[in-house]
């Protein structure tokens, strides 16, 4: 009998699927599957592991239609089966069909809850769908059982903001950024939070380090450092941060004229300082400062020395 029509035992599977990954020969590998699958070689006790490894190196070739047929065939063999049912999960995740996503990873939670991937991967198909109070505790599960994985403590950061819980979602980032210190939606998550819970010094510290780095973060980052450098009085030098933004963007002279006009209510006693040092700078702004009232009670706008004295406590 030839040995190419013998049975392929396990490990003999292993190390071949092993050597043409380590080669990156994925075609190959796929070409190897299906003919094992074909001729029968490949005994049932391994055909849900073969579709798997099918399934994957399809998705190597970015060939997803084929790479679901390979992963539902797993399934078909083992309906007990995990990981073809993770990796099915994520490609309706990445296709954005969110609910067959979700289905197939609470299908593994059933079978396996502590499965981190799938929990996770289930948070993120609900907060794709627009349900960030039900994603939340996936998030949560996910960074407290993983707490190395910078995912789970981003998108935990990310829902908490997102519901204005600013105290609660800071660790979150800072832990994301530990993880991954060049992560840009991290490092803004942090200068973020620290402007909401009045920690203003160590925010414009966060939004230098944001804009040295660059890598399309300095808009947001000169934004909040403006309005930092408002909150501690440094009125000047808040309208020439916030200056950059119109050497970015000239649509930002907008933003310009409406901060200034917050400032009435804020700080009113503030705005004809902030207007000149920008007028200095753009003076055809004048006619629409112009139009901004300026005489507002400053006693009656107490904000600054609310945020000083809870900042201190």
């Amino acid at each position: 009998m030839s040995t190419s029509n013998l049975p392929i035992d396990e490990n003999s599977l292993r190390d071949k699927i092993c050597s043409l990954k380590d080669q990156r020969e994925y075609r190959s590998l796929a070409e190897y599957l299906i003919g094992a699958l074909a001729s029968g070689r490949v005994p049932s006790n391994l055909h849900a592991k073969a579709y798997n490894e099918l399934g994957l190196a399809h998705l190597q070739l970015d060939e997803a239609l084929e790479a679901e047929k390979a992963f539902i065939a797993a399934i078909e063999h083992d309906p007990d089966a995990i990981n073809p049912r993770f990796n099915l999960g994520n490609i309706a995740l990445y296709a954005q069909k969110y609910t067959q996503g979700l289905n197939l990873f609470r299908e593994i939670l059933e079978k396996e809850p502590e499965h981190i991937g799938a929990r996770f991967h289930a948070g993120l198909c609900l907060a794709m769908s627009d349900k960030p109070d039900e994603a939340l505790p996936y998030f949560m599960y996910s960074a407290s059982a993983a707490p190395e994985a910078m995912g789970p403590n981003f998108w935990s950061g990310e829902t908490l903001l997102s519901q204005k819980r600013f105290e609660d979602a800071l660790p979150y980032f800072r832990k994301a950024a530990e993880i991954t210190p060049d992560h840009r939606e991290s490092q803004r998550g942090i200068a973020i939070c620290l402007f909401e819970t009045w920690q203003f010094e160590e925010c414009i510290d966060q939004c230098d380090a944001l804009i040295l780095s660059g890598k399309g973060s300095e808009y947001l980052a000169f934004q909040i450092k403006g309005d930092a450098l408002i909150e501690i009085g440094e009125i000047e030098s808040a309208a020439l941060c916030h200056l950059q933004l119109a050497d970015m963007d000239f649509d930002a002279r907008d933003f310009l004229v409406m901060r200034a006009k917050e400032l009435t209510k804020q700080y009113p006693n503030d705005v004809s300082r902030y207007i000149d040092t920008v007028l200095d700078v753009i003076p055809e702004l004048k006619r629409a400062f112009d139009r901004i009232s300026t005489h507002d009670d400053a006693a009656e706008n107490p904000a600054r020395s609310t945020k000083e004295e809870a900042s201190d406590a």
